[in-house]
């Protein structure tokens, strides 16, 4: 009796099975058609985009070779023509080579060149944060006061890993506004943080070292 029963329940399977696939059999073929074109085509996507980047790469490498050999104008154009038509990762990347040639030049155009990285949302935020301290460099020397500490102020936090950098150059911008006060908190701060680079604490401590003098020097 159970065999029946059994026998009778595959039946009923089978039957409802069959008319599953007469009703929705087409669709389903579709569907996994649909799926297999998918992920072959995303495949086909993944592949393009790696030899993009790969593409992208060796140009990047090449503009590079240009400025190591001292051809400003070459390397200008090949980082120029990388930041128009690169994939996004090496856009960034290349319009801050390029603003690092152009600033031997053209400080004001480099420093142009800095800012728009910096707010583009859409490049990734090392690079964003690395075009504001570069900005704040050429700043000091190009620039209002006013203009270094709104690029560089939101990277002089306790937690920030550009602090140092961007401490440096409030620092730099205030010793030239004269505001000597605010140039040696900046200093101190630099000289006094344990992850400091030897190099930027040197610079620090004789900034600190000739801040006597400046203050004591009677107003122009």
């Amino acid at each position: 009796m159970t065999d029946i029963f059994h026998e009778v329940q595959e039946d009923l399977r089978r039957e409802r099975l069959q008319k599953l696939w007469t009703r929705f059999g087409g669709l389903i073929v579709a569907v996994a058609v649909l799926l297999v074109a998918a992920v072959g085509g995303w495949r086909g996507y993944e592949y393009w985009q790696a030899r993009q980047a790969e593409a992208a790469g060796d140009r990047y490498q090449a503009a590079a070779r240009l400025a190591e050999e001292g051809k400003a104008d070459e390397a200008k154009a090949a980082f120029a023509e990388l930041a128009a038509n690169a994939p996004a990762g090496y856009q960034a990347l290349a319009r801050l080579r390029e603003a690092a040639e152009v600033v031997k030049s053209d400080p004001a155009a480099a420093l142009k060149l800095y800012e728009a990285v910096a707010n583009d949302s859409a490049a990734d935020a090392l690079l964003r944060d690395a075009a504001r301290v570069r900005a704040g460099y050429v700043a000091v020397d190009h620039a209002s006061r006013d203009e270094v500490r709104k690029l560089v102020e939101p990277l002089a936090v306790d937690n920030s890993p550009w602090r140092q950098a961007a401490r440096e150059v409030l620092g730099l911008a205030a010793y030239k506004a004269g505001d000597f006060v605010d140039a040696r908190r900046q200093f101190e701060a630099l000289a006094s943080d344990p992850e400091t680079a030897q190099g930027a604490r040197q610079r620090a401590d004789l900034m600190l070292s000739v801040m006597p003098a400046a203050e004591a020097a009677p107003a122009k």
